[in-house]
């Protein structure tokens, strides 16, 4: 005997579909559609100051979003990063959170080790389940000593603690700029003199006689060195290459960590605009990075022509879409804004 499928219709039908999906089958098959949250997840990051230069120590500020019922243990220090590192301490406080989840808003000191965009230390979390009657939230990672057993003062290792599950958060990047002073002394030719009185308070004459012959000799030698290398054309730039070739060099540094097409398309744009407004410091006197991207693309206008700004201006207010709002371009796309950019550099005619 063959069976033929049986079409439900009218309130009969209504009614027996309810009925199955209200059945403990139902229920499970409901259940198992839809996922647990992440125990812990990173909800937003920013870091002051926003452009911090070569080993300055700057705050990073955290936003994590613990699930409820979590139990989470908070590290004092961050996970190195290839270029930023952790320099202190960090601290951590409650903050508000949507229905039973737990905000946590923490700060950690990072410095950074190298000009650039460079990747953030990450954030390892050891999270467990609350138990019975325990209430979910952040704990610091010292008052798992309890739990593993050992003594005050002992190192614990949290992988040793049953039911412990490491979590490590991916922050993001931040643009590292070099230093002030260099900079300076780079585009100006100066080099760092010490200080007056670095010979202290007791010292002789003779001595002193003795090495300014001696750094007027070497002065000497090295003049007439440079002289003959400039006659024979093989001078090189010294401290610093020229503002075109750092730009594109940099932006295709950038371009290679592949931030646009692994989920960190605001950083990429930061990054990619960031390269144009040191480019535009160096190479006009009234373009600040200190300038709103008005601003800039205001001066660069007066500077070089509306013609020429007008393919640029599109790439940067599409920068400012991104880094200010919710537009979260394709990686194509955002590659497109970032080749825009670097043709503009590369092809910009040179400074009369």
């Amino acid at each position: 005997m063959s069976r033929r499928p049986v079409a439900l219709a009218g309130p009969a039908g209504c009614a027996l579909l309810a009925l199955l999906a209200g059945a403990p089958g139902g229920v499970h098959a409901a259940q198992a559609t839809q996922e647990a949250p992440p125990p812990v997840r990173l909800v937003a990051f920013t870091n002051e100051p926003r452009e911090p230069e070569l080993g300055e120590i700057f705050a990073l500020n955290l936003q994590v979003r613990l699930a409820p019922g979590v139990v989470a243990f908070f590290p004092d220090t961050l996970v190195p990063a290839p270029d930023a590192v952790s320099a202190g301490t960090g601290t951590w406080e409650l903050g508000l959170a949507p229905g039973d989840s737990v905000d946590v808003r923490a700060t950690y000191p990072v410095i950074g080790l190298d000009p650039g965009g460079v990747l953030l230390p990450s954030l390892e979390v050891w999270t467990r389940p609350a138990g019975p009657g325990e209430e979910g939230g952040p704990r610091t990672v010292a008052s798992l000593a309890p739990e593993a057993g050992s003594g005050r003062g002992t190192p614990v290792d949290p992988a040793t603690v049953a039911g412990l599950e490491r979590n490590v958060v991916l922050i993001g990047g931040a643009l590292i700029m070099p230093l002030r002073a260099m900079t300076e002394a780079a585009d100006g030719g100066l080099m760092p003199r010490p200080p007056a009185d670095v010979l202290g308070g007791r010292w002789s004459p003779w001595l002193v006689a003795a090495v300014a012959v001696g750094v007027g000799a070497v002065a000497i030698l090295a003049w007439l060195l440079l002289a003959g290398r400039e006659r024979s054309g093989a001078i090189a730039p010294v401290l610093r290459p020229p503002p075109r070739a750092e730009a594109l060099g940099e932006l295709d540094r950038l371009r290679s960590l592949g931030w646009h097409a692994n989920g960190r398309v605001v950083d990429f744009y930061d990054a990619t605009t960031g390269v144009l407004r040191r480019f535009a410091d160096r190479t006009s006197d009234d373009c600040g990075t200190f300038l709103t991207s008005t601003e800039l693309l205001g001066r660069l206008a007066e500077r070089w022509g509306t013609d020429q700004v007008a393919a640029l201006r599109d790439a940067v207010r599409s920068a400012e879409r991104v880094k200010f709002g919710s537009d979260r371009p394709a990686p194509n796309a955002a590659e497109a804004d970032w080749a825009t950019v670097r043709s503009w550099i590369e092809e910009l005619p040179e400074r009369s």
